[in-house]
């Protein structure tokens, strides 16, 4: 099914754009090498709707004031750190003839057989690799199977990753993916024995202090003897 909307053209700029935010809307961009940059607006909730299907790589066909329909993808969204709310769009107009670049999400599958054995750590080095292909041949993500982690010495690089048709990965090959590292050994604490002749010697030297000059024969009373 192909992914479709309707956009208008934008004639509020610069700071004023907040007040269209006010309204429900979001200022966005349609740019591209033969149609250079028109200043759009659309409807912040059909926005999310359509990402949601579309993610930033499936091709949308936008409609600029009900004009004919111009191939796209979402190149990027601006949002509010905050709410998440979308404050701009980038909708970049492309060929269907020709190549173009993308980086494409790794999304991480299955399980490490090492982990769950040897309770290893698992290391991912990257989530997403740079893409080249026509735009009707982006896929939305690619997939890593971490079941060939069978042991602390395997790994899975760039070069193992299943390429689709028409796809073509610009990471170096070498470049790696995912690892597992050793369990982490918590080190015990270490207690210090007091050698015994030291101890008896204390003891002793102590006990001394507390008789030494005690009169023979006294009682805790202090009452003297035969009285």
């Amino acid at each position: 099914m192909d992914l479709e909307i309707t956009v208008s053209s934008r004639s509020v700029l610069g700071k004023q754009t907040s007040r269209l935010r006010g309204t429900g809307m979001v200022p966005g961009v349609l740019f591209g090498k033969s149609h250079g940059s028109v200043p759009v607006q659309l409807e912040a909730k059909a926005l999310e709707v359509l990402y949601r299907a579309a993610g930033r790589t499936n091709i949308v066909k936008v409609s600029v004031d009900g004009g004919s329909p111009t191939s796209a993808i979402i190149k990027s969204i601006q949002r509010n750190p905050l709410t998440g709310r979308a404050l701009h769009v980038d909708l970049h107009a492309v060929d269907l003839r020709q190549e173009m670049q993308a980086d494409v999400p790794l999304v991480f599958t299955g399980n490490a057989p090492v982990v769950e054995l040897e309770a290893a750590i698992l290391f991912t080095a990257i989530d997403h690799v740079k893409i080249r292909a026509l735009p009707a041949d982006l896929p939305d993500e690619i997939a890593v199977d971490l079941s060939p982690l069978t042991d602390l010495d395997a790994t899975i690089h760039v070069r193992d990753l299943p390429v689709p048709a028409g796809v073509t990965i610009l990471n170096d090959p070498g470049d790696l993916v995912a690892k597992v590292s050793p369990p982490r050994v918590e080190e015990e604490p270490i207690v210090v024995a007091a050698v015994e002749g030291e101890e008896t010697a204390a003891g002793e030297g102590e006990e001394g202090e507390a008789t030494k000059g005690e009169p023979a024969g006294a009682t805790d009373s202090g009452e003297e003897s035969g009285s």
